[in-house]
């Protein structure tokens, strides 16, 4: 079986390394197709499976970034790729009212449009070295300090994710498919997790009820990323699922 995965990221690169049968990658740097999704292009070769896992971390770009990488990146793909069946990496709660979810909603609609078969995966925090936001909150193990904040998620592992990824490409045509882990978590409790994976103890610092939301609504006229006035409504958005498809489709593992 032939696969081409496209992007070449911490998400991309796991699932490429348990896939059986020849791999062949795509991404803007570095791969077997060097190319910038944005950008129109095409390749003659055909793949029976194609793992779409290109995309901007939640919060950490502007609007007009996350339309370029994650609406027009996907046209692009879909028109550009011979395969199958795509196997995409979008998001949970695509609801969320945020340029991240919306266009990870936009890039969905996309696919399921496209002539090719198709299973979505909406995956809540992924687990493992290279998610932006984790490693910035590593970062700041140093401080031994993490503000309080009560959003919460279902963090799940980055081993259980591409495991799911792998058995999905021979299941039925259409699926979209919450996969999120076993635990619901606040995004401080996450934190603490983090800083004892290295070595130190973190001490959550109570803020007063929507100080975060009102921060980033009066300061994000910057609009730098993570400082931006839209990122205010992430502190107001669980990333959480009642139904969850994960434990259907592999022996979930705790993500700490």
């Amino acid at each position: 079986m032939k696969h081409l995965v496209v992007g070449k990221g911490f998400i991309g690169s796991a699932i490429g390394q348990t896939l059986e049968g020849e791999v062949k990658y795509l991404d803007r740097s570095t791969g077997d197709y060097q190319q910038d999704v944005t950008k129109s292009f095409r390749i003659e070769e055909e793949f029976d499976v194609v793992y779409h896992t290109v995309g901007l971390a939640p919060g950490f770009a502007s609007r007009k970034q996350y339309e370029q990488v994650q609406v027009k990146g996907t046209e692009n793909i879909v028109k550009a790729v011979n395969a199958d069946k795509i196997v995409y990496i979008s998001a949970l709660n695509p609801e969320i009212d945020h340029p991240f979810f919306q266009t990870k909603k936009e890039a969905e609609k996309i696919i399921r449009e496209s002539d090719m078969e198709h299973t979505i995966l909406r995956p809540s925090t992924v687990i493992g070295r290279g998610n932006k936001l984790l490693d910035m909150i590593r970062k700041t193990s140093f401080t031994q300090f993490f503000p309080q904040v009560t959003t919460r998620m279902q963090p799940i592992r980055l081993e259980d994710l591409v495991d799911i990824a792998e058995k999905v490409k021979d299941r039925r045509d259409g699926e979209t498919l919450n996969t999120a882990g076993p635990e619901k978590m606040t995004v401080s409790e996450m934190a603490e997790k983090l800083y004892r994976q290295e070595g130190k103890n973190c001490h959550t610092i109570p803020l007063p009820e929507g100080f975060l939301e009102a921060f980033l609504s009066t300061f994000g006229y910057v609009n730098i990323p993570p400082l931006t006035r839209e990122n205010a409504k992430l502190m107001g958005a669980d990333n959480t699922a009642d139904e969850n498809h994960a434990p259907q489709l592999t022996q979930l593992e705790k993500a700490f």
